[in-house]
Formats: structure tokens, sequence, C-alpha cells
């Protein structure tokens, strides 16, 4: 082997270590795994206003229906005769497309603190909380990622409407709100 060829493949060995032609693959494997985690905390935090607005639309209709409830004991969901606040609120969330409600609570809001009067034109107050699991998008599951609990937030929606017939508050004849419990105050 003469000088020039030492030469020539020191200059090619050179060339080749000088090449880039990998740097677009390491880069991309420095900032994939920041995008992705940009990317599934957009749709996460997506599906967590999409919950709350599901929580406060089932709140409504809770409000509207304790508002023209009167006297009634049990109001109709699909077909089935639901006879508790919650239980009609459980219905309607399968329903609608809701998250299921983990507590309903209802109450009079026209005093200094919740109560329990319902009297004609005061404001009735319904509230619905839901539990909102963040990494459900990522595992598929409900429970655990491996032996770590997933993180569960409560979503809580109210509505409060103007009470349009008293209903029979404390009597046997309405279990439908006596069995649901009143508003944190």
């Amino acid at each position: 082997m003469d000088g020039t060829d030492f030469c020539s493949v020191v200059r090619k060995a050179i060339q080749r270590l000088r090449c880039e032609d990998g740097q677009a693959l390491v880069e991309l494997a420095f900032v994939l795994p920041l995008i992705l985690l940009f990317l599934f905390g957009i749709i996460d935090f997506g599906l967590a206003i999409n919950s709350y607005n599901g929580d406060t639309n089932l709140a409504n209709l809770g409000a509207r229906t304790v508002a023209v409830l009167g006297t009634s004991t049990s109001v109709e969901c699909n077909g089935t005769s639901e006879t508790s606040l919650t239980a009609w609120m459980d219905c309607e969330a399968k329903e609608t497309g809701a998250p299921t409600p983990t507590a309903v609570y209802v109450c009079d809001t026209a005093g200094s603190s919740p109560s329990t009067t319902y009297t004609v034109g005061d404001p009735i107050k319904v509230e619905v909380a839901s539990a909102f699991d963040w990494t459900h998008i990522l595992t598929g599951s409900d429970a655990y990622v491996g032996s770590v609990t997933n993180p569960v937030t409560t979503i809580t929606a109210s509505a409060t409407m103007r009470l349009e017939q008293a209903p029979s508050s404390g009597s046997t004849a309405n279990s439908f709100l006596s069995a649901t419990s009143t508003c944190p105050s």
C-alpha cells in the first residue's frame, strides 16, 4: 500500500465520521416523547372538558326535573319509573352519554345556607360530581397502571333553577328528593 492509497482511505474514514445521515433520527428520538406528552395532554384536557360539559348538561336536566316535579314520587327515564333523583340521573347519564355521576346533591339555596325547605319560587340547586381518570386514554383501563393507582379527579358541575311546584318535602310520599343528599355548604 503506497502513501496515496493510505491517504485516500483516511480521507474516506474522516468523511464517514463527519456524515450526518443519522442525525435526524437521533433528534427525533429526543423530541418525540415530548411531542407525544404534549399531544396526549391536549387530548386528556379536551376529554376532561367534555366530561365537565356532560356533567353540566346532566345537572341542567336534573334541576329542570326538580323544578317541575311537584308532588310526583317518580319520574320516567327510558321507559323505567325511577323513584330517586340519583337513580334518574344515572339513567339519564347513560341516555345522554354523560359520565356516570358519583354523587348527586339537591338543595334550596334561598337562605344563607343550603336547605331542604323547597318553597315555590326559591332557587333549587342540583350538583353532579363524576370521576375523571387522567390516564385512561393511555392505559385503556379504569383502575391501575402496574401497581400505581391512576390519578382520578372529581369533576363537579351545578345548575340552579327556580322551583315551580313545591314537592311534598319530608314526607314519605315524595322519596324522589328525600333519597338525595343535601348540597355541601
